[in-house]
Parts: structure tokens; C-alpha cells; sequence
């Protein structure tokens, strides 16, 4: 986008370059519709500061499958195992999926 295509919401006076101090938001109409893959898709945060937020669903998820994470064989493990075991919840309907899908 250029300044000529935001200049028709653009408030006050412009600068040298023709950007405005400030805009009015564009109308619905006129905004892109989400086609393509991501569409109207919900999507699923997969931060670790979110996954972390949300620890206690990932340990009752996995205990749930087998895996007590406070189990001192699974801690003496190489994390990159254990760290594949949390993400698998995010492949699948779990409540770690449902708890970090955003609307």
C-alpha cells in the first residue's frame, strides 16, 4: 500500500512523503477478504510461553498417555523426545489444542 491509497483516511495534514498523522479505520467493505489457506481457520499459539501458561493441561494430557513428566526416567531423557511429546498434543483434538486455539 502507498500513501496515495490511505490518503482518503488520512486525518490531519500530510508530511513530505504524503503519510498523514493519523487515519480513520478503513471500512469493512473495503477491507481484503481471508482467502487461501489460513481463511477463517482458528489458530493455535504455539509459544512455549503459552504452552507453559497452560502446563497443568499438558501434564494431565500426558499422564493421560502414559508420560509423567515428574517421573524421573522421562527427566533423564534428551528433551528434544519430550519436547515432541508436547507438541503431538497440538496435532490432535486435545485440551492443550482447544486451550490455545485463538478465535
Amino acid at each position: 500500500m502507498t500513501a496515495e491509497d490511505w490518503a482518503p483516511y488520512g486525518i490531519g495534514i500530510p508530511d513530505a512523503d504524503g503519510w498523514y498523522p493519523d487515519y480513520r479505520p478503513v471500512p469493512a467493505a473495503l477491507k481484503p477478504k481471508h482467502e487461501g489457506p489460513l481463511g477463517d481457520k482458528p489458530q493455535i499459539d504455539t509459544s512455549w510461553l503459552a504452552i507453559v501458561q497452560q502446563w497443568r493441561v499438558v501434564v494431565a494430557e500426558l499422564i493421560e498417555r502414559g508420560v509423567d513428566l515428574y517421573d524421573p526416567a522421562v527427566r533423564a531423557r534428551p528433551w528434544p523426545g519430550v519436547r515432541t511429546l508436547i507438541f503431538s498434543l497440538l496435532e490432535q483434538p486435545t485440551r492443550l489444542r482447544e486451550a490455545l486455539t485463538r478465535r
